[in-house]
């Protein structure tokens, strides 16, 4: 079974909240979210839909943290010929 766009979204949420909970650095952040879900994982489309992804985060501390993840489902290039 493949996941849709909304689901994947709440993996990279709840993923993204906890790794701030245990004061990973963004960096590292953006290193490890990449292999989270893979293409076989998701519905077709949700790889292509999800190419940067932006998320404003407010923290406890009233902190602000901007977090841009480029390309969270890694996938090859590939051409579509008629």
């Amino acid at each position: 079974m493949r996941i849709n766009i909304n689901e994947t979204l709440n993996i990279y949420i709840d993923y993204i909240v906890n790794q701030l909970r245990l004061h990973k650095k963004s960096t590292e952040i953006r290193a490890n979210i990449s292999k989270l879900l893979s293409p076989d994982q998701v519905m077709i489309g949700v790889a292509e839909s999800l190419r940067k992804i932006n998320f404003n985060i407010s923290i406890e501390n009233k902190q602000k943290l901007n977090l841009e993840i480029t390309e969270p489902i890694l996938t090859t290039s590939y051409v579509l010929s008629s």
